[in-house]
């Protein structure tokens, strides 16, 4: 039996590089998306109702990864990137269906647009459905989490140029709001490889909205040294 699934909108985000995306939901704060229906689902009413929720859960393509080989087993960066478990026992990306869940902050409804909060989404998303998180039957306080069982803490310090600093006055626009505190927050949850080792020397970089960020580090501290 085959399914056939039409994006119904798509998500624009400060992600615009798989490198440097938080592993899960929630865990950068400052980060900002939107997300827009597309025709033929553009319509204001589709949304009515939805501003009195504080959260939504986004079902999404993996569109990065779609075609990619799915993987039997992975890697969990927070099992160290060495041990495997079996992809069903993960959020990995290389699944056989490349179908991501995420609940967010839904910050704002206005028209057929959705302003969302702490998303972990890449850039150009396409995005499956929408429906709202249910605080009594979505939040299971005696659920078992695994190896997953508590938050990650922000493991990284994170240090700016002089020069970096500076460039803020003029970077930090409307179309990139709070990027200081997004690329600190970031880069604080270390979004190399679990396995890789440390190089102090080697540079780091990625692309948050349209501007290229480098930095190194050196054990856990990270040191922007340029945006361009």
């Amino acid at each position: 039996m085959n399914f056939e699934f039409k994006p119904i909108g798509m998500i624009r985000s400060c992600y615009t590089d798989k490198f440097g995306i938080p592993r899960q939901p929630g865990l950068v704060k400052s980060a900002r998306a939107t997300l827009e229906l597309l025709p033929p689902f553009n319509q204001p009413e589709a949304f009515r109702g939805l501003a009195a929720f504080s959260h939504v859960w986004i079902t999404f393509v993996f569109h990065a990864t779609a075609t990619s080989t799915w993987k039997a087993t992975v890697r969990p960066p927070r099992l160290g990137g060495n041990e495997r478990v079996g992809v069903f026992a993960s959020r990995s990306n290389f699944r056989p269906n490349p179908i991501g869940l995420s609940v967010v902050e839904l910050q704002e409804v206005n028209g057929t647009v959705l302003t969302l909060g702490g998303g972990d989404f890449l850039d150009g998303t396409p995005v499956l459905d929408i429906k709202p998180y249910i605080p009594y039957s979505d939040s299971l306080p005696e659920a078992r989490g695994a190896f997953a069982a508590e938050p990650p803490r922000p493991g990284n310090s994170v240090e700016f140029t002089p020069d970096v600093e500076a460039k803020f006055q003029t970077l930090e626009t409307a179309a990139r709001p709070n990027l200081r505190q997004l690329i600190s927050d970031m880069l604080a949850f270390n979004p190399r490889p679990a396995y890789q080792n440390n190089d102090p020397d080697r540079i780091f970089g990625t692309t948050v909205f349209d501007l290229e960020v480098k930095w190194k580090q050196a054990g856990h501290v990270v040191s922007i040294i340029s945006i361009s």
